[in-house]
């Protein structure tokens, strides 16, 4: 369905049902928001019974007015919804917002309710946000939509946008945006998500020219795959608080890719492949938004100024700890300090500014900072008193806010303060502040990741397969749950390097197979339904002779035995591939063997990677020293590991009705000596 979003957003006339005179009544706040944000619409009323809410005439039918509104608002018990629409689309309005309660969110019972909006939309071809949401805002047009009150007194125009899923995240940006110096320009409740999702409003707001910075509130993706392609496509910051993280695969104990790649796992694996960034908390979400409000960080490299020694101390940590480096200052900075007359404590990075009384000199201070060739942010942590420094600290944030913009450097301002003196700061100048260093270091550090994402990203590459196709034919027998001999077929099919193998159905032949492929041997049971041999006491490792073999064979009293090649040790690794109903098929590499659930060092991406991808996967195992040569060991042939991976996307790709795959251990040998896949499992879907 095409949607015009711009019409929620800029409407010539809105009718509201659901309003009265009734004390408390919810409707009438919405046509105030409206009245008190100067929109400069038709507004029109429609209620129970005709009269007016202060001088505002109150219809109780469409037929009443002549105009046919651009934009509707429902606000009235979720029953009399589905009649209210079907007004609505004989009247020729294309556009509504579902504001009532009542529905799937309250009980699955309601789900009929939904169906029949739903249906009722499909017909008349209505676009509808919700329900169960607050609405929309657009400050710059008036478009005030939520039914609580708001005011433009501490409601202020802005680049950041908000679409969330809850009411409550939504009322709270509105409320607190305005005590942290954050402007809005358009703020979106998508509620149950019926018909627009967060995906239809992503797209609006990535071509907003008025949105600069996005915000995001999801409790669960509508389609993971497509948020990355948008998400892919832009420039623009995107801030991400996702809820329900905690649940995982019902199934995690079958196939070790599942218990390590775990549905929080792949949505920060997904968020971090397109560069959005992913926030633990609300307050974290705030950070960003202040953050990404400020000229972006391009390097590593921080001047530290503080009034206090023990805030220079606490910020010299968090430099260290978010990946920094404290900047060198030059001979002429230093030279600079020495000409001021400044009494500075300690003439390094941190500078330590305790004995600069003259506060006029900030400015100074910071405009020297940001011409040094190696600084490429500056943190500011000023503590004070208004008595005595409240207007010149107010002078010294505009002076903050010009000198960052000319010098194109971000300059985060952590500001301590009474609390008389809170708001007047912060409306000294359209500057984001901080209230704690640690949270303004931490902030920077958001901002560095996504400038260096920008160039990491490739566009266009992600586009979800339907895992309900059949499997390319192999010639290999077909089951759910599918043991090494079958999987190892399959991995040859794609020239993956499987360590040498055969299926012997009887004692006799699993010997005959044991001398023609030389001791030492593994031995394991070779039945379909055994996933985890270890465990169940069906594999045995390094069989040196045929009257151990014979002896293993008689107590694993199987029904296929496979005997294989017993291979050199080597760097063991898993890479496992899993099916998420949310973002496709996602390949995972991390250490393997007994260490794979017990140390968890993993690297996740969504399927469509390249060789670049690939050589990231595995700098960000913490075990990749072992990779390169740890301690004087010779480097693994990292070569053949990228060509075995690479190999397994292709498989994936052509054959996408593989849910699971385990592939633990691959043995990975010195540089040129290649490597060798020693154990597989599959399930398919």
């Amino acid at each position: 369905m095409d949607i015009n979003m711009d019409r929620f957003f800029n409407p010539s006339s809105i009718v509201v049902f659901g309003v009265s005179d009734a004390p408390g009544n919810l409707g009438r706040i919405i046509t105030g928001n409206l009245e008190r944000f100067n929109f400069k619409g038709n507004i029109y009323a429609i209620g129970p019974s005709r009269g007016y809410v202060g001088d505002r005439e109150v219809f109780t039918s469409l037929d009443d007015i002549e105009d046919t509104p651009e934009l509707a608002v429902i606000l009235v018990p979720a029953a009399k919804v589905p009649s209210i629409l079907e007004d609505c689309a004989r009247k020729g309005i294309t556009h509504v917002i579902i504001e009532s309660g009542g529905f799937s969110e309250f009980s699955t019972d309601r789900d009929a309710l939904e169906r029949k909006i739903s249906k009722t939309a499909e017909i008349y071809k209505i676009k509808i946000i919700g329900p169960n949401c607050f609405g929309i805002i657009n400050i710059d047009a008036g478009v005030v939509l939520p039914f609580f009150i708001l005011s433009p007194d501490y409601m202020r125009s802005g680049r950041v946008a908000l679409i969330s899923q809850s009411g409550g995240i939504f009322y709270d940006t509105c409320m607190i945006s305005s005590c942290e110096n954050i402007g809005l320009s358009k703020v979106i409740s998508i509620g149950n998500k019926l018909l627009i999702d967060e995906n239809v409003c992503l797209q609006y707001l990535i071509n907003d020219p008025a949105t600069h910075i996005i915000g995001l509130y999801l409790e669960h993706f509508s389609d993971g795959m497509d948020f990355m392609r948008l998400a892919s496509n832009t420039d623009k910051p995107i801030v991400l608080l996702k809820a329900n993280r905690g649940k995982t695969s019902r199934e995690i104990a079958r196939f070790h890719t599942s218990a390590l790649a775990g549905d929080d796992e792949v949505a920060k694996a997904a968020m971090r492949q397109v560069g959005v960034t992913m926030v633990e908390s609300f307050q974290d979400m705030l950070n960003c938004l202040k953050v990404f409000s400020l000229e972006p960080l391009k390097g590593e490299r921080l001047a530290v100024i503080s009034r206090s020694g023990g805030h220079s101390v606490l910020a010299a940590d968090s430099v260290e700890r978010y990946g920094f480096r404290l900047a060198r200052y030059s001979d002429s900075f230093l030279e600079f300090v020495k000409s001021k007359k400044l009494n500075v404590i300690r003439a390094t990075n941190p500078l330590d500014v305790g004995d600069v009384y003259d506060l006029n000199l900030y400015t100074d201070i910071l405009r020297a900072a940001l011409m040094e060739e190696d600084v490429d942010g500056v943190v500011f942590i000023v503590t004070y008193s208004s008595e005595s420094d409240g207007k010149k600290v107010q002078g010294f944030v505009r002076d903050a806010a010009g000198l960052s913009r000319a010098f194109k450097k971000p300059v985060a301002l952590s500001v301590i303060t009474n609390r008389d003196e809170w708001f007047p700061l912060r409306e000294a100048a359209d500057f984001p502040i901080f209230s704690d260093c640690d949270c303004a270091i931490w902030a920077l550090s958001m901002s560095l990741k996504h400038h260096r994402s920008i160039k990491r990203r490739k566009p266009d590459r992600y586009t979800k397969t339907s895992i309900e196709v059949k499997i390319k034919d192999l010639q290999i027998p077909l089951s759910q749950n599918r043991g090494s001999s079958s999987v190892f077929e399959m991995l040859k099919g794609y020239e993956l390097p499987v360590a040498e193998y055969m299926v012997a159905e009887s004692e006799d032949e699993a010997i005959s197979y044991a001398l023609k492929i030389g001791f030492p041997v593994v031995l394991k049971d070779a039945s379909f339904d055994i996933l985890h041999k270890t465990e169940k006491k069906g594999v045995v490792l390094n069989i040196g002779d045929k009257d151990e073999l014979v002896n293993r064979i008689k107590q694993m009293d199987a029904k296929k035995y496979l005997i294989q090649r017993m291979c050199p040790p080597g760097i063991e690794v898993i890479i496992g591939v899993k099916y998420d109903e949310v973002f496709g098929h996602i390949i995972l590499l991390g250490l393997g063997g007994i260490f794979t659930e017990l140390i968890k060092d993993r690297s996740i991406r969504v399927i469509s990677v390249d060789e670049d991808d690939i050589g990231e996967m595995i700098k960000e195992l913490k075990g990749a020293a072992l990779l390169k040569g740890f301690r004087g060991a010779p480097p693994a042939d990292i070569d053949a590991l990228k060509r075995i991976i690479t190999n397994i996307c292709r498989m994936v790709q052509d054959n996408p009705s593989i849910k699971e795959l385990d592939i633990n251990p691959v043995i990975v040998y010195e540089k040129g000596e290649g490597a060798v896949i020693v154990d597989a499992k599959m399930r398919l879907i």
